[in-house]
């Protein structure tokens, strides 16, 4: 029995909320007509425009653009670089305009005098990945939760060319 109440109820809940909702097709009814006073004049009926045809649209022959993504991003990128110090800006990536304004960032720098900074960069950053779990324990230790670490690897002419994070959703599982 008391399914068939909270399902009737349910139903003029939609009900209700359907006439709330959904305005009215049909004008409102004039107002009854009453006795005028003789006191007080009719009052003169306003002039009414004349209605204005609805303008034809007309197909274009050249599609919309769709707002490109790359420049969203890199407009976004732009307003996050303004509101940082110009010594920052300079090395400031898309990714960390996008993530900045939501992490505590602890950073690492790497710099490398290998000859081939690129091949360094790899191997360290898949030293990196494999010890995530000890580079996370001793992140959470240091720092506490919600910190983001940021491995960064440098030429030796002072290049940012790579840059690995350890987010703290990527941690969550070392816990």
């Amino acid at each position: 029995m008391m399914k068939y109440l909270i399902g009737l109820g349910a139903l003029v809940a939609v009900v209700v909320a359907y006439f709330l909702l959904v305005p009215a097709d049909t004008p409102p009814a004039p107002e009854p007509a009453s006795e005028p006073a003789a006191s007080a004049p009719a009052p003169e009926p306003e002039p009414q425009a004349a209605p204005v045809a609805p303008e034809a649209i007309t197909p274009s022959d050249t599609e919309a653009e769709a707002p490109d993504e790359e420049a969203l991003l890199e407009e976004m990128a732009a307003d996050a670089r303004e509101s940082l110090p110009s010594a920052v800006t300079d090395t400031l990536t898309l990714t960390d305009a996008l993530f900045v304004p939501r992490m505590r960032i602890m950073e690492y720098n790497y710099v490398t005098t290998a000859a081939d900074a690129r091949s360094s960069a790899d191997e360290m950053r898949s030293l990196i990945e494999s010890r995530a779990e000890t580079i996370c324990t001793e992140g959470r230790e240091m720092f506490g939760m919600g910190v983001t670490l940021r491995n960064s690897f440098e030429d030796g002419a002072g290049n940012l060319f790579q840059r690995v994070y350890l987010l703290p959703e990527d941690c969550q599982q070392f816990y």
